[in-house]
């Protein structure tokens, strides 16, 4: 049967086949495809060999530059920057550096003046070697391992075992406590011929100024001097005491005057001195009921400013 002998509805329906038919061969096209493109990312294939010398030849030139060339970026590694690390500059993690600390070249002098200072600070830290007979030795036990640090800086030889012991006479004092304890000035506190201290970072805070510490017994020496033994300096702080209680006495009573002073000057007190005292005088009645049976007598009180009377009963 030829296609001019079907009718409209059987050229519709054949129609319409050809169509589905295209369509299943077009989405088993595109799946075939979406699966060979997912098994290319995951197995390994074979490359195809060469099927001629020339190709051999060429496959062999191409497997040798292979090494150095680079490698293709898998998208499974998602986004990410490659670094060529041969080109990195090493800044040494933005620490300034001695070839680049200031970017001008140093001479030879200021180098020999930095190295000589560097040197001379280091000998200053170090503890000298000890001699058994020429070292210092402590005070107390006689040890020839002393703190250096409180005999290069208050001259006394102790060690820190004696010092530990003996705290009522190698103990540290505040410059606060110097002047409230001893009674010394800041002129005294500050001549380092007479009291030298150590200075120390402030534990409080960092911003504040360093801490001046001083050995207990010399400040007790100076202060024995000052005012005559622990009696006199028992004495003046006594009389300190005394002469801060007054002040603080006499500034209360004048805080006590100016607030009588305020409260006399309110409405009460306005009114209150606003008030009147009488002021009587007595003045004997002539009328015969003057004298009463039980030896009353009555008398008449006037007022001497504002001229007020009254009758009153009195022996």
């Amino acid at each position: 049967m030829s296609s001019s002998e079907l009718t409209p509805a059987q050229q519709r329906q054949a129609q319409l086949a050809r169509l589905k038919a295209k369509n299943k061969l077009k989405q088993a096209a595109e799946t075939a495809k979406t699966t060979r493109k997912a098994t290319s990312n995951f197995v390994h294939t074979t490359p195809a060999q060469p099927t001629s010398s020339r190709n051999a030849a060429a496959g062999q030139a191409t497997a040798a530059d292979l090494p150095n060339a680079p490698l293709p970026r898998d998208s499974r590694l998602g986004k990410y920057f490659e670094y060529d690390l041969s080109k990195l500059h090493n800044s040494k993690g933005g620490f300034l550096t001695e070839e680049d600390g200031d970017g001008a070249a140093k001479s030879v002098a200021q180098v020999l003046r930095e190295k000589a200072r560097e040197r001379q600070m280091i000998k200053e830290g170090e503890e000298p070697a000890i001699q058994a007979d020429s070292s210092p030795r402590c005070y107390e036990c006689g040890t020839l391992e002393i703190d250096y640090q409180f005999y290069k800086v208050f001259n006394v030889r102790v060690c820190k075992p004696c010092k530990n012991k003996l705290p009522e006479k190698y103990s540290l004092l505040t410059k606060t406590e110097c002047r409230e304890d001893y009674l010394l000035t800041d002129d005294e506190l500050r001549d380092t011929s007479l009291l030298p201290h150590l200075l120390k970072a402030n534990p409080h805070a960092t911003t504040y100024s360093n801490m001046m510490l001083y050995l207990r017994f010399q400040v007790e020496e100076v202060a024995w001097k000052k005012w005559g033994r622990e009696e006199g300096l028992d004495a003046e702080w006594d009389r300190r005491e005394e002469q801060k209680r007054a002040r603080k006495e006499r500034k209360f009573e004048e805080g006590l005057k100016e607030l009588r002073r305020r409260t006399r000057n309110n409405v009460w007190q306005r009114r209150e001195d606003a008030r009147h005292e009488h002021t009587w005088e007595e003045y004997p009645l002539d009328a015969p009921d003057a004298v009463m049976e039980s030896g009353m007598r009555k008398v008449r009180r006037v007022c001497a400013d504002c001229g007020f009377e009254i009758d009153v009963e009195v022996l």
